[in-house]
């Protein structure tokens, strides 16, 4: 009886989880058909350059989990688009740095105010205290997953 309580929570909770980012990736979409040329792969690589600003080729890769030789591409591809600049860092002559241009920062902008507008939606009719609390609860699930790897089972 126990057991199936939990299945039954934890079904509710994927579902709802689901339907979240359902609606997370018509936003992604929105953003992606605005721009014409760049994926949502690209677009996460704005997000993670915009939010952590200038970053290495390494953090990039770890954060795409894809090897470097793989993201050098990637990056290629959206510095001959506009999107990203390199340049050396002040600290290391040595060490390239990965940056927004001011074409990729407009586009990062973009995408942000889409997610500002739909947290907006969602935290709408939560009382002050519920929408702490969720954040709170959310944090904490981001926590869990950390180092959870997908397995088929």
């Amino acid at each position: 009886m126990k057991e199936e309580l939990i299945d039954d929570k934890i079904c509710k909770f994927t579902d709802c989880l689901e339907a979240l980012m359902m609606k997370m990736q018509e936003a992604d979409n929105t953003c992606v058909e605005l721009s014409k040329d760049i994926s949502k792969r690209d677009f996460a690589v704005l997000i993670f350059v915009g939010k952590n600003h200038d970053v290495i080729m390494r953090d990039i890769a770890m954060y795409l989990g894809i090897p470097v030789s793989t993201t050098t591409g990637v990056i290629d591809k959206l510095v001959e688009k506009g999107y990203l600049k390199r340049y050396h860092s002040k600290e290391d002559r040595r060490t390239i740095k990965i940056g927004l241009s001011k074409f990729g920062l407009d586009s990062y902008n973009l995408l942000q105010s889409t997610l500002h507008h739909m947290g907006g939606a969602m935290l709408a009719g939560l009382s002050e205290k519920e929408q702490t609390e969720l954040i709170h609860l959310m944090e904490r699930v981001a926590a869990n997953l950390v180092n959870y790897v997908p397995t088929a089972k």
